[in-house]
């Protein structure tokens, strides 16, 4: 029974890896303005943000994998594997795309990049 469980939380973290590179990969089509700006926050955390998409895709096939013709799944092994996973791909892209709305976020990105926080927010 166990075993069904963990086949069951490892293909519903897949879907939702691979469901979540789709949205981000839509998203990343989609910056800018309607008259082709992107602001220079986009434009220097896009890279970042198309990198993270791409090992939230790569991370979903291989929960897929893993979930349709895995075998010998043991709970802490596959729990660390998510947590993991989740820490490196979707705790990044939440934080970048919530900086501009972080005073403390904004300040950081200001004093490493020596320039104002331009996310096209305003006037």
């Amino acid at each position: 029974m166990q075993s069904v469980i963990l086949r069951v939380a490892v293909l519903g973290w897949a879907g939702l890896s691979l469901l979540l590179a789709l949205h981000w990969f839509v998203e990343l089509g989609m910056v800018g303005f309607p008259d082709g700006y992107v602001t220079p926050y986009a434009r220097a955390t896009g890279p970042l943000l198309h990198t993270l998409a791409t090992a939230c895709l790569m991370q979903g096939l291989y929960f897929l994998y893993r979930g349709l013709f895995g075998n010998g799944f043991g709970l802490l092994g596959l729990g660390l594997q998510i947590f993991i996973a989740a820490v490196l791909t979707v705790a990044p892209v939440m934080i970048v795309r919530n900086c501009p709305h972080s005073q403390s976020c904004s300040r950081a990105y200001e004093t490493l990049t020596n320039t104002m926080m331009d996310d096209g927010a305003g006037g």
